[in-house]
Parts: structure tokens; sequence; C-alpha cells
């Protein structure tokens, strides 16, 4: 082969190589209904976790955990042994073998059980030895840290963090932490009102405080916290935000209402665009009561956002400014990977989103 005709040879591959390696199209939500993958009417189901197109966890109640590793077409179900008796609120998973989950109750009743051999067996990492603790949601920013949210108490928020994969426990220091409104806290609706992303960021989003609704944040993984108002309403022990979503470093959502008057539509979405510093009202979603749980939806062309709720689900491709319904599906809680994988759950079972 000539010199000429290796140069050209090489330019050719390149340009094939790099032709291979263009990304993907983005794919929106283009009239998007739900299907039921997961059928148990004997179930209630209120915290779930997409981590890819095939593997998805939800956990819910008397201790019962279900996982997909083909994108919903079979689902293995689970009995966390020793956990019959209380209920699951939050699921953290890392792929098809390694996943934490979060219980609720007061004292003992809330723990954190964890399997690293896709729920085969199941260990008890944490159990609240604390009877005015009420943990509602937690969130980890890799396989070794992560922290755990708890209503306030006496004017202080319980946290907690693990640097050690769940091994050990322990409270971050409350003088660390912005104080607590009087009745403060969070709704254990979803497993949304805790969420982490990289870098250390973490964030809780409150209600119920009868004063104002908050995100409190970290940048350090928890070293340190500041707070930001948010417009929407907590003015009784009912209403607040529920859940709250991450689009990316920047851009995030935060959802509510009152889970008491489902037949009212709130000011219930606020957004950010500034990491979580300040927080402006968008457009009202829909979804009477309040939001329970969402999902931003990764890889879409615009911004776009699911909500959920006993009394339906709606979607918006512009940040939250307008909402179209999706279906009267009395779901709690949301995750999605990307348009075409995203998952709801509620009572009954877990359905898959079909866009169609």
């Amino acid at each position: 082969m000539s010199k000429l005709h290796y140069f050209i040879a090489v330019l050719l591959f390149a340009a094939i190589g790099c032709a291979s390696s263009d990304p993907e199209p983005m794919i929106g939500l283009s009239n998007p209904t739900w299907e039921r993958q997961y059928d148990d009417s004997t179930s209630m189901f209120i915290g779930i976790h997409a981590v890819t197109e095939n593997v998805v966890w939800a956990a819910g109640s008397n201790g019962r955990v279900v996982r997909t590793t083909d994108g919903g077409t079979n689902w293995k179900t689970m009995f966390v042994p020793g956990a019959d008796s209380v209920q699951f609120r939050d699921v953290h998973a890392f792929d098809a073998d390694n996943a934490f989950v979060l219980s609720i109750g007061n004292g003992p009743d809330s723990r954190i059980y964890k399997t690293t051999d896709g729920g085969e067996t199941w260990n008890m990492s944490f159990q609240n030895p604390d009877p005015n603790a009420f943990f509602d949601c937690f969130s980890f920013w890799d396989t070794q840290r992560g922290f755990a949210f708890s209503d306030s108490f006496e004017g202080e928020f319980t946290l907690i963090e693990t640097n050690d994969g769940g091994t050990s426990w322990s409270r971050i220091d409350p003088t660390i932490v912005p104080d607590a409104r009087a009745g403060e806290g969070a709704f254990a609706a979803s497993g949304t009102c805790v969420q982490t992303m990289a870098g250390g960021h973490g964030f809780f989003a409150t209600g119920a405080s009868a004063v104002d609704t908050r995100v409190i944040r970290t940048s350090d993984f928890g070293a340190s916290w500041s707070e930001a108002l948010t417009p929407i309403a907590s003015l009784t022990s009912t209403e607040g935000i529920s859940t709250m979503s991450i689009l990316d470093d920047m851009h995030m959502a935060v959802l509510g209402g009152d889970y008491t008057q489902r037949d009212s539509v709130y000011n219930n979405v606020a957004v950010s665009a500034d990491g979580g510093a300040s927080w402006v009202l968008a457009g009202k979603a829909p979804i009477g009561g309040s939001v329970y749980g969402s999902s931003y939806v990764p890889g879409a062309p615009t911004p776009t956002l699911v909500g959920v709720a006993p009394t339906g689900s709606a979607f918006s491709t512009d940040n939250g400014q307008t909402w179209t319904r999706i279906s009267d599906d009395n779901f709690w809680t949301v995750s999605f990977v990307n348009a075409n994988a995203g998952w709801a759950a509620g009572p009954g079972g877990v359905s898959r989103i079909v866009n169609n």
C-alpha cells in the first residue's frame, strides 16, 4: 500500500469511527400512558428506583420488595425477614445485586436493610434507637456514603450518615444543620424527599411547619448545611413539599401541596436554576391534593418532569411551566431512566411508561 493510499485509509477509518460514536438522538415524552407490569392487589408500593433500562427495584408494605432485571418482563418478589410488620417507603439501588430499603415508623420501626445478592439475603443495616425520630427518606452518593432524614424533634432535625456502606451509621451534628420549625418534617410519600448528586451535594425538602417550606442542602457530603426558602406553601401540618427531583447540577424541582385536600389544585411546583440556592413557582400540575412523587426524564430534548399522586399523574416538557395530564391511576412514586424507561408504583403494583 502506498503512503497516499495508507493516509486515505486512515482518514476513512477515522471518519467511520467518529460517525459511529455520534450520540443517539434525544427522545421526549409524547402522549404517554401507563401499562401495568407487576400486579398484586394486596400490596402498596411506595419506593421505586429505576437504575437502568433493565434494572428496577420497588418496595412497600409488609416487608415486600420486588425487582426486575429485564425491563419489567419478569419480576422477583422478596420478603425481608423480620420486616413483615413495617412499611418500606424508600429504596436506593446501585445495580441488580446491591440495594438498600428504608422503613418508616417511630423508634425501632424506622430501619434500613441491605442486600448484596439481589435480595436473596438481607441484613439490618440500621435500627432507630431514638423514640422521637421518624425517618422518611434516604439517598446515597455512592456504595459507601449516604444519609437519611428524620422529622424534627424539639427544634432539631435528625440526620444520620454512613461512610462504610451501611456497616455503621452516626448522627450528623445537629448544630451544623439549620434549626427546624415547630413540627417541620417531610412526607414519607415516595422516597423522594431526600436527593444526592455527584460531588457531595445533598438535599432534603420539608413541609408540615405551618410557616414555610425549605430545601436544606450540603455541598460537602454533609459536613455543612445551608437553607433556601421555597414558594410551596406549608400552612398546616398536612401541607408542604412531598418530592424533589434533580435534572443536573443547576436545575431541580420540588413538588407538593396538601394531601388531605384532593379536590384542590395548589401552587404545587417550584424550580431552581442555581443548584437549589433559590426557588420560583412554576405552573400548577393538574394533580389534586399533593404531588407525592416526581422524576425528571433524563435525556429528553427539553427539561421534562413527571409527577404522580393518588389523584393521578401528569407531565411537563418545559420544566414545569405547563402540564398535561397522563391518567387517573393511583401512584405514589415514580422513577425514569429515559423517556422510554420510566416506572411508577402505588397500591397494587408497578407500571411502566408507554411512550406513544
